[in-house]
């Protein structure tokens, strides 16, 4: 698994600033787009995927030990599209 530290080094490289700066400006970039998609605003990246806020309707589940049901209430998911350049590699 590659980490913040892992993608800044890679980022510095690349683009000639230091890992310090490389890792604020990704530290930042996730923060803004968390930031965005809790407003409800979807977040699309192009070529990459679409970052977006779900509601997830209430249902019902069973318990697997009790077999009581429960319902489950409606919540907001936090979700990830790719984009189909990624989804086909």
């Amino acid at each position: 698994m590659v980490g913040i530290s892992e993608l800044a080094k890679t980022v510095a490289k690349k683009t000639g600033v230091s890992q310090k700066q490389a890792r604020m400006v990704i530290r930042a970039f996730v923060d803004e787009v968390i930031d965005q998609v809790n407003k409800g605003n979807k977040v699309n990246l192009v070529g990459f995927g679409i970052f977006e806020r779900r509601v997830q309707k209430a249902r019902k589940a069973r318990n697997p030990r009790t077999k009581e049901v429960i319902n489950v209430p409606e919540k907001k998911k936090f979700v990830f599209r790719a984009s189909s350049k990624i989804k086909y590699l």
